[in-house]
């Protein structure tokens, strides 16, 4: 007599398979009973990486890195529960950064939702609008589940990850007991998966007119994935050849080549920069809001953004004009322009050039160690290594967007979880970009990011992971912005100030640290390549840093600058 449901075991072999034919490679998984049809499905697989975590958030940002660096999507495994609400700010950040992550989740059998049973809550839409689909699988042995019904819903959580809008989905996957049956039958599944209709994106034939005429234009080149930051040379040598002075922003792989503005967020600290006429706005957001309010100058059809996302990108209600396809795509339909006037541009690098004096006076004339020096120095190891750039939220990242060097035309893949910015899951996601990059990773992270994520730290063991912690023992930021409150209220409710090293920490991991205390020192430690991770740790003082932010700012606001107009 034939079966006519599935078993446990089956069907996670089914969905295993399923997601191997459809080219998934690197699964990342949190142990639980109730997943066992699945853990069991993996263990039986060939040709596949298996990370294994004990804390479901840190698995599934390292799963958000590995996905980051391949832009294949990684797949996430959990039991039922409060292991489930684990994934949400990893699930956040996967689908404001467009990034394919497939979230598996075992679940108690509906009949128990809703009764108290234990470890049972309400999983279906637990994500909300940050998936691009949700999917409530029924058990295994009902009579609606069959091999195609699953083949199907599997295939398709992978082809919409990766699709016209690549982001996160669910699937949710109810298990009745006994969980997991006797192994019957340990041979592949074979997989023909379903068609689904090709999304395509219609484009009109490109007539921009006089957009390319004016001369006060600007190109900026937004976040890129690690696949758009391979056209970077390529992007800058289109934006050289129309003439306009070109802003890159620190997760775009081009802000450490030559020709760029590097300093423009410490440039624009002054009161009489003209605004541009027109702005070319290739790939996502920027680290710099300053930056961001000065183009909101232009609107509408002054402003064009150039990507394949559909995701809005207006924080500033400029209503700009969006072109969705490929930036290089868009590039080569421009082969042949007619160059502004250099004036506008002359005058941007010089002030440029000038800012960078002032920043090598203040900040490279002293062995001390500051935050924007670390930043900087941090840029030349990974330029000079050929190291993967990770930076962290926070301050580190608004350092080195403010303050790097230009060092060469040599692609360096930099990374962060600006998608909402969080300071959570930071070494977690540094793990998993690590796991899939072929060159080492050295990562600048802030105190507090540490801190926040101190459990991940046993998923670098095995990586070539530099993490160089700054640590001004609390929220350094907060000296930053315009908060009404005194000083000891600031630093009680908002800095978080803290007595914590990290030195216990690396020797809780075992893992190598170092604490140098100037310049020379960091240079020494960072300038030689691991095979295995390790921690420095630089500690700096939150007033002097103000201090010293401040005293840059206030000498660029002094110069008499005169602007082409």
């Amino acid at each position: 007599m034939s079966r006519t449901t599935l078993t446990n075991r089956e069907s996670g072999r089914i969905v295993i398979d399923t997601l191997c034919h459809m080219g998934v490679r690197h699964y990342f998984m949190s142990p639980g009973a109730r997943s066992s049809p699945l853990i069991a499905a993996l263990a039986e697989t060939n040709d596949i990486t298996v990370t294994v975590h004990y804390d479901e958030r840190g698995m599934s940002f390292a799963a958000l890195g590995h996905a980051m660096v391949t832009g294949l999507p990684s797949v996430c495994i959990t039991t039922s529960g409060s292991a489930v609400a684990n994934l949400l700010p990893a699930c956040v950040e996967a689908s404001h950064s467009g990034v394919p992550v497939i979230f598996i989740t075992a679940d108690r059998p509906p009949e128990l939702r809703g009764t108290g049973a234990n470890q049972t809550i309400l999983q279906p839409g637990i994500f909300g609008t940050f998936v691009r689909l949700s999917n409530d699988l029924p058990c295994p042995d009902d009579p609606s589940t069959s091999k195609e019904s699953l083949i199907k819903a599997i295939s398709e959580a992978v082809i919409v990850a990766t699709g016209d809008t690549p982001g996160p989905v669910h699937v949710n996957v109810p298990i009745r007991e006994p969980l997991l049956e006797k192994n019957e039958d340990k041979a592949p599944t074979p997989i023909d998966p379903p068609q689904f209709p090709q999304i395509t994106i219609a484009q009109s034939p490109l007539s921009l007119g006089a957009f390319f005429s004016t001369e006060y234009g600007v190109v900026v080149i937004g976040r890129l994935s690690a696949g758009e930051q391979k056209d970077v040379p390529e992007i800058i040598a289109w934006a050289s050849r129309l003439g306009w002075p070109v802003f890159c922003d620190a997760l775009s792989g081009a802000r450490l080549m030559p020709g760029v503005i590097r300093h423009g967020d410490w440039i624009l600290q002054q009161n009489d920069v003209p605004s541009p006429h027109r702005v070319i706005h290739f790939g996502g957001a920027l680290v710099s809001k300053r930056i961001g309010k000065w183009l909101s100058a232009c609107r509408a059809g002054d402003y064009i953004q150039v990507r394949e996302s559909p995701m809005p990108l207006d924080p500033w209600s400029q209503n700009p004009n969006l072109i969705r396809m490929g930036i290089l795509e868009f590039c080569r339909s421009f082969p042949h322009l007619a160059p502004a006037s250099q004036d506008w541009s002359i005058a941007w690098k010089s002030i440029d050039t000038r800012c960078a004096l002032v920043l090598q006076e203040q900040l490279g004339a002293s062995d001390r160690l500051s935050e924007p020096e670390i930043s900087r120095l941090t840029a030349r190891v990974a330029f000079s290594l050929n190291h993967t750039l990770f930076l962290a939220n926070s301050m580190p990242i608004r350092d080195f967007d403010s303050s790097a060097e230009s060092l060469g035309d040599k692609l360096i893949p930099v990374f962060g979880n600006r998608g909402a910015s969080g300071i959570d899951g930071n070494i977690a996601t540094i793990a998993g970009i690590a796991m899939a990059s072929n060159r080492p990773v050295l990562a600048l992270i802030g105190d507090l990011a540490a801190l926040h994520d101190l459990n991940s730290i046993s998923l670098l063991l095995g990586q070539p992971v530099t993490l160089l912690i700054i640590n001004n023992h609390g929220g350094g930021i907060f000296r930053f912005l315009p908060l009404t409150v005194d000083a000891d209220t600031r630093e009680r409710f908002w800095e978080t100030p803290h007595p914590f090293g990290f030195a216990h920490a690396a020797a809780q991991f075992g893992i190598e640290y170092h604490n140098p205390t100037t310049v020379s020192s960091l240079k020494d430690c960072l300038s030689s390549v691991t095979n295995g991770p390790k921690i420095v740790e630089c500690v700096t003082d939150r007033d002097e840093n103000a201090k010293l932010h401040n005293s840059i700012a206030d000498q660029i606001r002094e110069w008499d600058f005169k602007w082409p107009r």
